[in-house]
């Protein structure tokens, strides 16, 4: 076994005994079975026959039989052949629950009924507590309810409470957004804080005459205040008795806690979830989840260490590495490592009043607020004072505090000052993983900032995800920069860089949950070379030469290092052999030539057959001239918006077009053909630069680097004239079908009034 599946058995056996299974082999209630014991207590013909064991058996020990295996895996093997191998051992024992796990991801099964395994709905997505397995044995269905139901209702009916207060709190004067959230969420933790251990604070409140409520509910604000030792409250800002008392009566409808289970953090947590998800004026404060895990995982973060969020929003990052450490630590209740983890563990910043919700969130996490602070996180830098940095931190500011950072080495741009308050936050040897807009990857302007933090720390992986990642607030495109060894030492080995295409949800607004999911191969521990060609290599990653990247202007981006060009059978050509940009000539006085405009379906059109009415300017001598057989290049390229001008001497199209001439005489037809396929639009999406969607386009240096398939010219005419012989069916079925529908509508006459 390697050290790193060691590290991973480590981490599983903590998290079950957290979870309350015993794996003691003194105790007579052990429950928990290793490969090498496990034919000790199961009696099972295919087990003695087969040369492997499962890592981990899950056993009943009252009913004397196998419930559950667990397959662990290093990271960068894939967990889906980790599930199928349990699955056959599962088999083998007729144990129903099923999992496979690497060092920070967790797939599950139900042997019976081949799905995944759902808590409350849920799906889940790590190990699961003695109790919790007893009930999917005693239901034998992949799908339970652990928590009461009437408490899940309330939880979603938590959203619609809050969207109909919404109009209350503007009638009080209180701004969208923000403000509205705090002051709701105030009541919202007294109701949560109260609900189960002190529900006379909450009655008290419930029968108060309306001009005693809000100084008492000041008050029992500002004494749990005092009890954290930590400025988590305000006073209401409301001063009208009525909408703090219609707020108390909508909540006082809901159950949102049980006495039984620990589920008060999660309540808050759906809820902040869920309003920022729904509200634009919020959206910018959330950090989706299954992002926030995926970041946790990769800088697995360690009992003992400090963690910092400089920008820590409403305390996602925070809550997540503080459930990451408890889960995978042996930690006694009221003991010296629990105060340690509780009050030095978890630091974060937030210039915005989102500081007291991050704080409310860690007191309902189980404490830990203590080292969150509102405060102007780029006017106070701090200096190799935290092991371990992660942030989604504010995309495209300005800033005036560059001053304070590597002699204004990001001059006023704020990404590259937000990145350097991290290193600099970093201590030496530490690891930060950042959430950074594109353009902080291959912007010219910040070179410097990615050289010193290239020649100061190993960056250890780059990981694109998708635009859509931050829907439904915003379609902006993002990147994961993961760094260790901060400030002891340059990167001296392959970067690794991994193109999220899925992560786990529908790529819309909508973002339904979905089966594929790349988040799940992003397990950084041992990426190295030998395992990238054993693993990595075959899940899609690409490792790159550091030198490659010092001498190409230290660009991080994955779209420069990804292949540029299409596997073919046929030789193949890069674009720059043929054609260089052009689309210097403006319109000028020559105002009278066709106006052309660009469509996804039909390339290069005249703008009268897309539009009804006129479009352009009044005045189109700023346009620019495109002459017979130029390429014109709009935008979004990645869905086919670009084409050939093939039908006049001179034409004129909107300013914002690229234009490129042809270098030689090439068949124009299959060139357009062949620009336009969905084979290029995917390499298109995977070049595409800038970090908000209406302006990502491909750098032309970039575009002309690509290769093509260049096949024999007679193989390229047949091409062509196929394309033309199925537009023409096209075209005959489409006019067909239009006789046949006047034809059908002339059997009967309507009369005039008839609706």
């Amino acid at each position: 076994m390697s050290n790193i599946e060691q590290d991973t058995r480590f981490i599983v056996n903590n998290n079950l005994i957290n979870k309350g299974w015993i794996l003691d082999i003194q105790d007579p209630n052990k429950n928990v079975f290793f490969e090498s014991d496990i034919l000790r207590i199961v009696n099972n013909e295919f087990l003695k026959k087969s040369k492997k064991r499962p890592d981990y058996v899950l056993f009943d020990s009252q009913n004397k039989r196998p419930i559950g295996v667990i397959e662990t895996k290093s990271g960068g093997k894939s967990l889906t052949k980790a599930l199928d191998q349990a699955t056959e051992y599962a088999e083998m024992l007729d144990a129903p629950l099923i999992f496979a796990m690497n060092n920070g991801f967790c797939e599950t099964r139900h042997l019976y009924t081949q799905k995944p395994l759902f808590i409350d709905e849920n799906e889940v997505n790590e190990l699961i507590r003695v109790n919790e397995a007893k009930e999917f044995i005693l239901q034998e269905t992949n799908g339970i309810y652990i928590t009461p139901k009437e408490i899940l209702v309330s939880r979603k009916e938590l959203i619609n409470v809050f969207k109909k207060l919404n109009n209350s709190l503007r009638g009080e004067g209180l701004r969208a957004g923000i403000e509205r959230l705090s002051e709701f969420a105030n009541i919202l933790f007294l109701k949560l804080y109260t609900e189960n251990a002190n529900t006379g604070i909450w009655n008290s409140l419930k029968s108060l005459d309306n001009d005693l409520l809000i100084n008492t509910t000041n008050n029992i604000l500002q004494d749990i205040d005092r009890q954290y030792g930590a400025s988590v409250f305000t006073n209401l800002q409301l001063t009208n008795p009525v909408a703090v008392k219609e707020m108390i009566k909508e909540l006082d409808k809901l159950k949102l806690s049980s006495i039984d289970t620990d589920i008060e953090g999660d309540a808050f947590e759906y809820f902040l979830q869920q309003a920022t998800a729904t509200n634009n004026d919020l959206g910018e404060y959330f950090t989706p989840r299954h992002i926030t895990k995926t970041i946790v995982n990769l800088v697995n973060p360690k009992y003992g260490e400090k963690i910092y969020d400089p920008f820590c929003g409403t305390g996602g990052f925070l809550t997540e590495a503080f459930d990451h450490i408890k889960d995978n630590t042996l930690i006694a209740n009221n003991s010296s490592e629990e105060i340690k983890l509780k009050h030095n563990t978890i630091f974060g910043r937030e210039i915005t009043s989102n500081a007291k919700l991050a704080k409310m969130n860690m007191i309902l996490h189980g404490d830990g607020h203590s080292g969150i602070c509102q405060i102007d996180t780029l006017q106070n830098p701090i200096e190799s004072e935290y092991d371990v940095v992660i942030t989604n931190m504010p995309f495209s500011q300005k800033t005036s505090y560059s001053h304070l950072y590597e002699n204004k080495l990001a001059k006023n741009d704020g990404d590259g000052v937000c990145v350097l308050h991290c290193f600099k936050a970093t201590k030496k040897g530490g690891r930060m993983a950042l959430v950074v807009p594109e353009g902080f990857l291959f912007k010219a302007a910040l070179a410097p900032v990615r050289k010193y933090l290239f020649e100061n720390a190993q960056l250890k992986a780059v990981v694109s995800l998708p635009k859509e990642v931050f829907l439904p607030y915003a379609k902006v495109k993002t990147n994961i920069l993961y760094f260790t060894n901060c400030h002891n030492g340059r990167t001296n080995s392959d970067v690794f860089y991994y193109n999220v295409t899925n992560d786990g949800l529908s790529l819309d607004s909508f973002r339904r949950k979905i089966d594929e999911n790349d988040l799940k191969n992003l397990d950084f521990a041992d990426l190295n070379k030998s395992d990238f060609d054993k693993y990595y290599n075959e899940l899609g990653f690409l490792k790159v030469n550091p030198e490659l990247i010092r001498s190409n202007d230290y660009i991080y981006n994955y779209a420069h290092y990804s292949n540029s060009h299409i596997k073919s059978k046929f030789p193949t050509i890069k674009l720059k052999e043929l054609l260089s940009l052009s689309g210097k000539v403006k319109v000028g006085e020559d105002t009278n030539i066709p106006i052309m405009s660009i469509t996804m379906e039909h390339g290069l059109i005249d703008q009268h057959e897309k539009f009804k009415k006129r479009v352009a300017s009044s005045d189109i001598s700023g346009y620019k001239k495109v002459f017979k057989n130029e390429l014109v290049m709009g935008f979004p390229i990645d869905e086919g918006v670009l084409g050939f001008q093939k039908y006049y001497d001179a034409a004129a199209v909107s300013p914002a077009y690229k234009i490129f001439r042809l270098k030689r005489e090439v068949n124009v037809e299959y060139l357009d053909l062949i620009l336009r396929s969905n084979s290029l639009r995917k390499i298109y999406k995977s070049k595409m630069q800038g970090s908000v969607e209406r302006r990502r386009s491909i750098p032309d240096e970039m575009f002309l680097n690509i290769e093509i398939p260049n096949p024999p010219e007679e193989v390229k005419d047949q091409i062509v004239k196929q394309h033309k012989l199925i537009k023409e069916i096209e075209n005959s079925l489409k006019e067909n079908q239009k006789k046949l529908r006047l034809k059908t509508e002339a059997l009967w006459e309507l009369p005039q009034n008839y609706n």
